[in-house]
């Protein structure tokens, strides 16, 4: 009986173990992940032909006057949002 014991408790061990590897390799795959979603550089790097794109139409509607339409739209804009922020908080505490 105790040579079964013996083989129970070596067998948990090795699930223990087989787990922990298993656990530790998604965890390291999480974290490359993590880091390469928040390295600015290399996003900058991976998505350049889109981010010439942006900048360039940006500049474009700018240049034409959109300027002016950007900053009447967020005149009108600004205060609706803030009324609607306040009112959400306002009911949600009620």
């Amino acid at each position: 009986m105790g040579e079964k014991s013996e083989q129970v408790k070596n067998h948990i061990e090795l699930a223990i173990d087989s787990a922990r590897h298993g656990v530790s390799d998604g965890i390291d795959e999480i974290d490359r992940r993590l880091r390469s979603t928040m390295d600015v550089k290399q996003q900058a790097r991976d998505h350049a032909g889109a981010l010439m794109i942006a900048g360039g139409a940006l500049g474009l509607l700018l240049g034409l006057g959109g300027g002016k339409v950007l900053v009447r739209t967020i005149q009108l804009a600004a205060p609706i949002v803030v009324v609607r922020l306040l009112k959400s908080r306002l009911e949600g505490r009620g």
